[in-house]
């Protein structure tokens, strides 16, 4: 097992742990030697959403974001996408695509990952949005115990007398809809050359 394996393993126990303060020093040395490493961001966010920083999540899940369109990009640009990126990506309406900022972003509408943990941040961590909608806090207490991973997510799902498919359907209907937008907007579109989203979103 290498150190950054390691890293990786004693970040999602620690996380289990609810030792978040840990888990997260555990991501920024993975990212202090790899800054490129797109799934120790995702990592990051979940914890910073964890600690409730909001600030910190939404920069994670858009470096992350853009370290998966930037080589799409390219691809596009050199004609050598993968045949099953190709494939989805020939399936896509002229009309949709003509929408997005860039060719390259079809990955957020076929991807729901990381629009799906932004929104979650973007809207569960809003005070204000919260006291708005009212409805969506059982999702945002479902969402936290799903990325906690410490088995209290079935029983969070008892609590609100609701099932996973429910809450599938709501990230779909309403937390994917938000982070897409969100990513439309704030991603740096122009900068997709560059890797260094530490420069283009934490400074």
């Amino acid at each position: 097992m290498t150190d950054v394996d390691q890293l990786l393993t004693n970040a999602v126990s620690l996380k289990r742990q609810g030792k978040f303060e840990e888990a997260k020093q555990c991501y920024i040395d993975i990212l202090e030697d790899n800054p490129h490493d797109l799934m120790s961001y995702v990592g990051l966010g979940k914890i910073a959403h964890l600690l409730n920083e909001q600030g910190l999540a939404i920069k994670c899940y858009l470096s992350a974001a853009h370290l998966q369109i930037a080589p799409v990009k390219r691809a596009i640009e050199e004609n050598s996408l993968p045949l099953p990126l190709k494939l989805q990506y020939d399936q896509i309406p002229a009309n949709v695509l003509k929408q997005l900022p860039h060719e390259s972003a079809f990955i957020i509408l076929i991807d729901a990952n990381t629009p799906r943990h932004l929104a979650h941040s973007l809207i569960d961590l809003s005070e204000d949005l919260l006291a708005e909608k009212p409805g969506i806090k059982m999702y945002s207490e479902i969402y936290r115990a799903h990325i906690l991973g410490d088995g209290s997510y079935q029983s969070t799902l008892t609590k609100w007398q609701t099932t996973q498919d429910h809450q599938i359907e709501m990230d779909e209907k309403f937390y994917l809809l938000e982070g897409r937008d969100f990513l439309i907007k704030y991603l740096n579109w122009g900068q997709l050359d560059s890797m260094d989203v530490l420069s283009l979103y934490f400074r």
